[in-house]
C-alpha cells in the first residue's frame, strides 16, 4: 500500500474533532457540575433564589430541546437554535460569574450573551461540529436538570411533600430518558462527522 496524505489528513482531522469535542465536554461537565452543586443548597426564601430559577430554566430547555430534536419532534433548525441558546447560556453563566468573582448581575449577563451567540451557533451550525458540540453541552444541560430534580424530590420527601416530590420524580425520570436519548443520538451525529 502505497503513502496517501489525504488519508493522514483525515486522521488528523478525526483526532482535533475528537479532542475538541473532549474538551467541551470537560469544560461543560465542569461548569454544570458546579452551577448546580452551588444552588442545589439555596431556599425560595433567600435573596438568589432566582438564579437557580434561571440555571434551572436554562438546563431544562437545553436538555428537552436537544432530546426532542432526536425524537425527531418539531423543526430541526429550530430544536438546534433553542438548545444553542441555553446551553451556551449556561456556559455563559459559569464563565462570567468565574471571571466576575462571582457577581450575579454580571452572570445573568453572561447568560445572555451566552443565549445570542448560542442562538447562532445553533442556527446555522447544521451536523458540523459545532452542532455536535451544542448536542453534547445540551445533553450535559440535561443531565444536570435530571440530577437537580433527583435532589430536590428527595428533599421534598424528607419535608413529607408528597405532590411536589412526586412531580419532581417524574421530572426526573424524564430527563433521564431525554439525556439518554439526547447522547445516543450526539454520539450518531459524532460518527457521522468522522465520515
Amino acid at each position: 500500500m502505497g503513502y496517501s496524505p489525504f488519508s493522514r489528513r483525515r486522521s488528523w482531522r478525526i483526532v482535533l474533532y475528537t479532542l475538541g469535542l473532549g474538551a467541551i465536554a470537560f469544560f461543560s461537565f465542569q461548569a454544570i457540575s458546579q452551577l448546580v452543586f452551588s444552588v442545589l443548597g439555596l431556599a425560595p426564601s433567600t435573596p438568589k433564589w432566582y438564579l437557580t430559577l434561571i440555571l434551572g430554566g436554562f438546563l431544562a430547555v437545553g436538555g428537552a430541546a436537544t432530546g426532542l430534536e432526536s425524537l425527531g419532534y418539531g423543526p430541526q433548525r429550530l430544536m438546534r437554535l433553542v438548545s444553542g441558546a441555553a446551553s451556551i447560556a449556561v456556559l455563559g453563566f459559569y464563565s462570567v460569574g468565574k471571571l466576575s468573582d462571582q457577581e450575579p448581575k454580571l452572570a445573568v449577563l453572561g447568560a445572555v450573551l451566552g443565549a445570542v451567540v448560542g442562538s447562532g451557533l445553533g442556527f446555522w451550525a447544521g451536523r458540523g461540529f459545532f452542532g455536535v458540540a451544542i448536542a453534547l453541552v445540551s445533553s450535559l444541560c440535561g443531565y444536570g436538570a435530571a440530577f437537580g430534580f433527583g435532589v430536590w424530590t428527595l428533599i421534598a420527601v424528607s419535608a413529607q411533600k408528597w405532590g411536589l416530590a412526586l412531580g419532581l420524580a417524574l421530572l426526573t425520570g424524564v430527563y433521564l430518558w431525554l439525556t439518554r436519548r439526547s447522547l445516543g443520538w450526539t454520539y450518531r451525529q459524532w460518527r457521522q462527522g468522522l465520515k
